[in-house]
């Protein structure tokens, strides 16, 4: 009996022991958990994101809520990386972040984070084909035609403007668009010029491109009506007018009077344009042509036959023989037939 009795006796003791170190052991974990921070702030990080703008901040990519609003709305502000170019993305993730927010001092034991793998960030951003930019340059040279095409009687709906280089397609941030031509056109449109386009999103410039244009003018200019031979004296038989395509540098004739009387310097195919390089006048003396030779000066006037050694126009100096004497002499053309020696 007496050994049951202390038995009890031992138990007894035992159980008071261990209720009071559990007592102590509770009030101890009370005391830490009372001295340690708690999370005042949860940070969900989204898997993928949209923004706007040249930073990441973290509201960009999180919903940031909890009981202490201060410390909430600085962990929005704060800046945590930079964001891709337009169109493009980046992936974050929450080792990156927290660095981040260390950076910024910020005490990770008062942020409770809910994060996905990874973190992708993808600027928001608009496409611009290269269509659109020859569209604007057309507006932009056919509004400036009445004034600029010169020497063509062009209006705006007689030009044509075509790409050298087919023009880049852009991607640019997402807004409010605006397309805008550098500068004003050249004085002579017509031919092969560089027009630069300006990209403003928002009132910003973002892009500036230079695109090559070729630009021609729908004009009457004479060609011609049938085939002509070289050396041929043009006659209003052998030419037309048309409306064709022309560009700098060539110099189309559209005047009859500017043909008539003259001749073709090549042989000339029908349909062909007749520029002003293709027709010259005929020469006034030809070579082996029995010409009249003058000399005048001092009051006397002298003249004689000659033949012409080679051909020439009016004013241009020809040798010529003289055939009384034998002798060659240059002189200058002064008509059909005639050729003025110096006295």
């Amino acid at each position: 009996m007496r050994r049951a009795r202390f038995a009890l006796s031992v138990v007894s003791v035992a159980f008071s022991i261990g209720a009071v170190a559990a007592a102590v052991a509770s009030q101890q974990v009370d005391r830490r958990d009372a001295l340690e921070p708690r999370p005042r702030v949860v940070v969900t990080l989204r898997p993928e994101s949209t923004l706007r703008g040249t930073e990441i901040r973290l509201g960009d990519v999180a919903e940031i809520q909890g009981q202490d609003e201060a410390l909430a709305e600085r962990l929005r502000k704060i800046e945590v990386g930079r964001a891709p170019l337009p169109g493009l993305t980046r992936t974050l993730d929450l080792p990156y972040l927290k660095a981040r927010l260390r950076q910024q001092q910020i005490d990770l034991a008062l942020v409770l984070f809910d994060a996905p793998p990874a973190v992708s960030v993808t600027t928001a951003s608009q496409r611009v084909a290269g269509a659109e930019l020859l569209a604007v340059i057309r507006q932009h040279i056919l509004a400036a035609a009445p004034t600029a095409v010169r020497g063509y009687p062009a209006d705006a709906a007689g030009l044509s403007v075509q790409p050298t280089a087919a023009p880049p397609d852009l991607t640019l941030p997402a807004g409010n668009l605006d397309l805008k031509v550098r500068g004003r056109p050249p004085a002579e449109l017509v031919g092969s010029i560089s027009v630069t386009v300006e990209a403003w999103v928002d009132g910003v410039l973002h892009r500036s491109v230079s695109v090559p244009v070729r630009v021609s003018a729908l004009s009457e200019v004479l060609v011609a009506a049938r085939p002509i031979a070289r050396h041929a004296l043009l006659e209003a038989e052998d030419v037309r007018l048309e409306r064709r395509e022309v560009v700098a540098g060539q110099g189309p004739l559209r005047e009859l009077g500017a043909v008539l009387g003259r001749r073709a310097i090549r042989a000339l195919s029908p349909g062909e344009p007749i520029l002003a390089g293709m027709v010259e006048l005929p020469p006034l003396v030809r070579r082996g042509d029995i010409v009249l030779l003058t000399a005048e000066g001092r009051g006397l006037r002298a003249m004689t036959q000659g033949e012409a050694r080679e051909e020439g126009k009016m004013g241009q100096v020809v040798r010529v023989q003289n055939l009384a004497s034998g002798r060659e002499v240059y002189g200058q053309v002064a008509a059909e037939r005639i050729v003025r020696v110096p006295f």
